[in-house]
């Protein structure tokens, strides 16, 4: 049991096309369940189960949930928010959202110079990739965008951008940048996003999905998500 003066969220990502569940306090993380290989819509309850044991825990000691709102695979992203949503009502928790490039950037806020701008990349699909840029506090600098990689070299080359994220290895393979590489891990820390979130809760309670693609058929109903039971 959970001492009840420390926060404990569940943490949900299904926007690298993989189903991630993480348990984190504001003290630490706590413990990470990943299924790379099973569509999120097979997994992400079996997942939340398994994390939930391993940590001795029960729904009934979970503060609240934190779910990654994209952008990526269409229907990855709305299995994720839908099923988080889904528990968020059904169990009366409180629910945070935010963009997989803004958590990465938050993640990795301990690198940031002063003065420097970061900008934050996602792998998509063929030469394209998801991005934004930041400022050294994690304040977003332009839009989540999705383009080719001939946009992001140019702004590379006119710019003083460090890249940083899970899309900056293949980056860096295409073209010369490697004066402006600082960090090629698409990890998130989430007891670092728990405390960020904290500080202005209001400002990530607009559970609004971040796709940046064109959907797709769906295979299921989405109502199916919400109403599945944990």
């Amino acid at each position: 049991m959970r001492d009840s003066l420390i926060l404990t969220f569940l943490c949900i990502n299904t926007s690298f096309n993989t189903c991630s569940i993480n348990l984190a306090s504001e003290e630490k993380n706590i413990i990470c369940n990943e299924d790379r290989n099973s569509p999120p819509s097979d997994i992400i309850s079996i997942l939340v189960k398994e994390t939930l044991k391993s940590a001795s825990l029960n729904l009934s000691d979970i503060s609240g949930i934190i779910t990654i709102l994209g952008p990526g695979n269409y229907t990855s992203i709305r299995v994720g928010i839908a099923f988080s949503l889904g528990l968020s009502k059904s169990n009366l928790m409180p629910i945070y959202g935010i963009s997989a490039l803004e958590a990465i950037s938050i993640s990795q806020k301990g690198i940031f110079k002063k003065n420097k701008s970061y900008l934050v990349s996602i792998k998509s699909v063929k030469d394209e990739f998801f991005f934004q840029i930041f400022n050294n506090f994690c304040e977003p600098l332009s839009k989540p965008i999705k383009s080719k990689l001939s946009y992001i070299k140019e702004l590379l080359s006119d710019s003083d951008l460090v890249l940083i994220g899970p899309g900056s290895s293949e980056i860096r393979s295409l073209i010369n940048i490697k004066n402006k590489i600082v960090e090629v891990k698409d990890h998130i820390d989430y007891q670092k996003l728990l405390t960020y979130i904290m500080q202005k809760p209001n400002q990530y309670s607009n559970i609004v999905p971040l796709y940046l693609s064109n959907p797709i058929a769906e295979k299921k109903d989405i109502s199916w998500f919400v109403k599945k039971e944990i």
